[in-house]
């Protein structure tokens, strides 16, 4: 069983420079059309700033300062969440989730990332929700999730417009040990990469932890 230490600091996958990352990927945006960016992404131009929709909430991308900022709170992003906002901005181009789920193994180079994603991801639903799985329907509600009827329960978390994140657990008892996945949608890897799955795959595990815990 996972010995979680501290789920509010995540270990997160590693990458070489996450400044030089986002730095990037803002370079990028700055030569399209942020209207149409938006558009395509599901997300929205008001003014100087474009909303992309995210779980419960919305990042705010302000196209002066080129910093994003968490609209619940009003502080800004954290970077990991800064660099997977620009990525999908980027990429975007209208793809809407088709709803066939794929394993993230089955995407290019998931395979590489799998036990490390295993082990922030489904152990972390198994070792939390794996005796009692209730909560975590609640916590979907509470993200504005989609609660499915699969497994003992089943959320369908909005983590970006088109890029829903579907966290499945089955109880454990006598006979069977508790069994979890985390699944995206068979589009997922046309605005994300593996490494950016990983991320998003697990903090959308923790966000679930932190709202059945408030």
């Amino acid at each position: 069983m996972l010995n979680i230490k501290d789920l509010s600091r995540p270990e997160l996958p590693k990458q070489d420079n996450y400044q030089q990352a986002l730095e990037i990927g803002l370079e990028v945006f700055q030569r399209k059309d942020p209207a149409r960016v938006a558009k395509l992404a599901g997300a929205r131009r008001e003014g100087r700033s474009v909303f992309v929709p995210h779980l419960e909430r919305e990042i705010i991308l302000d196209l002066d300062s080129l910093r994003f900022s968490v609209s619940s709170t009003g502080e800004e992003a954290a970077i990991w969440l800064a660099i997977l906002a620009i990525h999908y901005l980027n990429n975007a181009e209208g793809k809407i989730p088709t709803g066939k789920l794929k394993h993230f193994r089955e995407f290019k180079e998931g395979h590489f990332y799998e036990p490390a994603f295993n082990r922030r991801t489904k152990e972390i639903l198994i070792s939390v929700f794996g005796q009692e799985p209730a909560p975590m329907i609640e916590a979907g509600r509470k993200l504005g999730g989609k609660i499915l009827n699969r497994g003992d329960a089943s959320v369908e978390l909005a983590y970006f417009p088109y890029v829903p994140i579907t966290c499945m657990v089955w109880k454990g008892d006598e006979e069977f040990p508790a069994e979890a996945t985390v699944l995206f949608d068979e589009t997922a890897d046309l605005y994300f990469s593996a490494e950016d799955m990983a991320v998003a795959g697990q903090m959308a595990v923790l966000e679930l932890l932190r709202a059945a815990r408030e």
